[in-house]
């Protein structure tokens, strides 16, 4: 019942937030890796619920858990000033989300193997591919870059490669992290 009640609180969370996305209008929007995660985390949610025996797929969950983690934890702390703050869609999405799924992470899946060393260094691909296209494609498209740090023309080349840096560095031990609490918690679920 826990498992069912989180997870469709994700993806309620996660609609909701969309459909109350207007600033930029949400295909803009869409273009963040906030909203990438959050979707991901959607539809990896709704896939659970409609096939359980996708909780089996540790490696997937533990990708989306940090996403979602990573896009909460980099909006508070860097963000808010730069975007209109805690309007309903970034309270669901950096905050009730991010808490739901890490809640998810740590109450649900006793029988849920444990996540092997290698995977959050697999977890880096996704981060890897958009931070490609944010600098490649985003950043260039006509529109402001969706983060001020991943900008050169804002904070400039050296700023964005040391920020890439201290990203890929956070994410890998945010990863590790909850490597370390999945075989914790195992005992204990």
């Amino acid at each position: 019942m826990l498992r069912v009640t989180l997870r469709v609180a994700i993806v309620l969370a996660v609609v909701l937030a969309l459909a109350t996305s207007t600033r930029s209008g949400l295909l803009w929007r869409l273009s963040t890796f906030t909203y990438q995660a959050n979707v991901l985390a959607a539809a990896y949610y709704v896939w659970t619920l409609a096939w359980p025996r996708a909780d089996a797929r540790v490696g997937v969950r533990g990708a989306v858990v940090l996403y979602v983690l990573i896009a909460g934890v980099i909006w508070n702390l860097f963000l808010t000033g730069h975007s209109m703050g805690y309007t309903p869609a970034n309270v669901l999405l950096h905050l009730v989300v991010p808490v739901l799924a890490l809640t998810d992470w740590l109450l649900v899946g006793h029988d849920q193997v444990r996540v092997g060393w290698w995977q959050p260094v697999v977890w880096l691909a996704y981060p890897a591919g958009y931070l490609a296209l944010a600098l490649a494609v985003l950043n260039h498209a006509g529109r402001r870059a969706p983060y001020y740090f991943l900008d050169p023309d804002t904070v400039g080349a050296a700023a964005v490669v040391a920020n890439i840096c201290v990203l890929a560095g956070a994410t890998l031990a945010l990863g590790y992290t909850l490597l370390v609490i999945n075989r914790a918690v195992a005992h204990v679920r």
